[in-house]
């Protein structure tokens, strides 16, 4: 698991109260564009993992890990340098909540935006939303790839951050790498998709069933169906050593494969519904994205056209790593088995 430097002492200080900086399927071309990166390699190692993120243990590694963050987030500045991006200029000032701790902190404080250092931003959709807990999910697979180049994940959600811890206790996910916006006013400023009719005067809830139909959510529909027919061209969804649908081949992703992940996921959502779902139900139809930042210039963007239609994980990968794609991907989509 990994974390930029300077989150988690930010966090710890706001929420002593000390003053704070201020504050899987495919998607489509239109929704997707890479920006050329040509920025100097990534370090790795030690004095990468220092310039961008540092890799969770235990014990006395817990105790480097905070040293580092604190050095980095006293060495970093608050003010803009270089040639910048629009959306690094669209995050400052704007505040996310601590999964972990609750605390308010700027999100564009949360890692040293400097030349050389790399850091994946993802923007969830709300809590309980079944695209949210499957790219959670397939982010958890990439992790330790992210975390071997020094490349910094943070996760932001919609809704508030108590929801956002009860998520990552349900999947797994790393509490310190994931924050909360509850208002959708972060979403709003990247432009990011709100979904089907946001300015008609009915209820969300109404909302989503045109868009689960794929009228205002544009590839919906067609994921929906990639989770039944499978995709040669994706990973297997489950590991581990065999399983039942092994009998249909190995190596790619088979028939109905997907689709029983995404059951599994919706009795996940649904019965935890009241502890994940945003008190604002007008977050129920906005829409998240990606951003992978070389210092404070855009790499990588994606915004969600639709329902499921969250970034492609792999090619957030061949972007966000300084080498390109990696020379072993992971087995498979997710981490978990299927039973």
């Amino acid at each position: 698991m990994i974390a930029c430097p300077g989150a988690g002492a930010q966090v710890r200080a706001a929420s002593r109260g000390l003053a704070c900086s201020a504050q899987c399927r495919r998607p489509d071309a239109r929704s997707q564009r890479a920006v050329a990166a040509d920025a100097p390699p990534v370090r790795t190692g030690a004095a990468g993992m220092a310039g961008c993120c540092q890799q969770r243990s235990g014990g006395s590694g817990a105790a480097r890990r905070r040293s580092a963050r604190a050095a980095a987030a006293s060495s970093s500045s608050s003010s803009l340098v270089g040639s910048g991006s629009a959306d690094y200029a669209a995050l400052q000032g704007k505040k996310v909540y601590s999964a972990a701790t609750g605390a308010e902190v700027e999100l564009a404080s949360l890692w040293r935006a400097q030349p050389g250092t790399r850091c994946v931003v993802v923007f969830l959709t709300h809590f309980a939303d079944l695209s949210s807990t499957e790219l959670a999910q397939k982010l958890l697979a990439v992790l330790p790839e992210l975390s071997a180049a020094g490349v910094g994940l943070l996760a932001v959600g919609l809704g508030e951050p108590d929801k956002a811890r009860r998520f990552a206790e349900l999947l797994q996910f790393p509490v310190d790498d994931l924050y909360a916006d509850p208002t959708g006013e972060l979403y709003t400023a990247l432009g990011f998709s709100p979904g089907f009719a946001p300015d008609a005067s009915i209820s969300a809830y109404a909302k989503l069933l045109p868009m689960l139909a794929g009228i205002g959510s544009p590839g919906t529909i067609q994921e929906v169906l990639r989770g039944y027919t499978g995709d040669r061209a994706a990973q297997p969804v489950f590991s581990g050593p065999s399983n039942l649908f092994d009998v249909l081949g190995r190596g790619y992703q088979r028939p109905l494969e997907l689709a029983t992940l995404r059951l599994f996921n919706m009795n996940l959502v649904l019965s935890h519904w009241n502890k994940l779902a945003p008190a604002n139900e007008r977050l129920l139809t906005q829409q998240g994205g990606c951003l992978v930042f070389e210092g404070q210039r855009t790499v990588f963007r994606h915004a969600d056209t639709g329902i499921l239609k969250y970034v492609d994980v792999g090619a957030m990968l061949r972007a966000a790593l300084p080498s390109g794609a990696p020379a072993q991907p992971p087995a498979t989509q997710v981490t978990r088995t299927l039973l």
